[in-house]
Formats: C-alpha cells, sequence, structure tokens
C-alpha cells in the first residue's frame, strides 16, 4: 500500500511515470489515483549518477544492476532473470501465452524473486548512501 502521502522512490522515474500514465489511459477510474502519486516519484538514479559515487567498476552505466554490486555486494547472479526485458517477456507469457499452470507459478515465483531484488536494492542503496554521507 503506498499511502496518501510521503515519497516514493523509482529507479529512472520518467519510465516509472510513463507506465503510470498508460495505466491511467488503460483504467480511466484509477486517473485521480495515478496523478497523486506522479508529484510522489523520486529518481534514485539521478543521485547515484553524480560522479563521486560512480565507479570504474560501472563501465560507465549507472543502471541498478550495474550500482547495486558496486555499492552493496548484491548482485542479481542466480536469480532467473537478470534484466527487465528478460522479466516482461516472461510476463507476458505467463499472462498471455499458453504455459502450463506450472510454468505460470515458476514464472510468478521468478518475477517476485527479481522484483524483489530491485525493490531490495534500492532500499540497500539509500542505506549505503547514508552510510557514506554520515
Amino acid at each position: 500500500m503506498l499511502g496518501d502521502s510521503g515519497s516514493i522512490v523509482a529507479y529512472y522515474a520518467p519510465f516509472e511515470k510513463q507506465v503510470l500514465e498508460e495505466l491511467a489511459v488503460a483504467m480511466p477510474e484509477y486517473r485521480e489515483w495515478v496523478d497523486g502519486l506522479q508529484p510522489r516519484l523520486i529518481d534514485l538514479l539521478k543521485t547515484v549518477q553524480q560522479p563521486s559515487l560512480l565507479s570504474p567498476k560501472q563501465k560507465g552505466s549507472a543502471s541498478l544492476k550495474k550500482v547495486l554490486p558496486v555499492l552493496t555486494g548484491i548482485s542479481y547472479e542466480g536469480l532467473s532473470f537478470s534484466d527487465g526485458k528478460l522479466a516482461g517477456v516472461a510476463f507476458m507469457q505467463a499472462t498471455y501465452g499458453n504455459a502450463s499452470d506450472d510454468l505460470r507459478q515458476e514464472i510468478r515465483h521468478d518475477l517476485e524473486e527479481y522484483c524483489g531484488q530491485d525493490t531490495g536494492g534500492m532500499v540497500e542503496i539509500i542505506k549505503k548512501l547514508i552510510e557514506i554521507t554520515g
């Protein structure tokens, strides 16, 4: 539950805003709710792109998959999905494809694990940034 107030942390907020806008178009009954969320989004990407936080280990990328291991030691190794595109394809397969019930359950589990890594990773990055800045 997002509640009615407070910040909502996103990694690359323009993408999240676009998805929310698409939701509001597809489901107009949620327009007011979406409009209330948009100004609350804070973009963690903008923070980690600061030159003082960049590392050569990121190879010029500030993606969550590159920043998370550098700042926290947490990686996506061992997960079924290593990026959002693969997760999106799996979601489409489970939702609209002819996947068996067992495969749907497996994909759901893998998506929960992957999305949990993204969300938990942002929390860990914020903790590390607090530690660094004192």
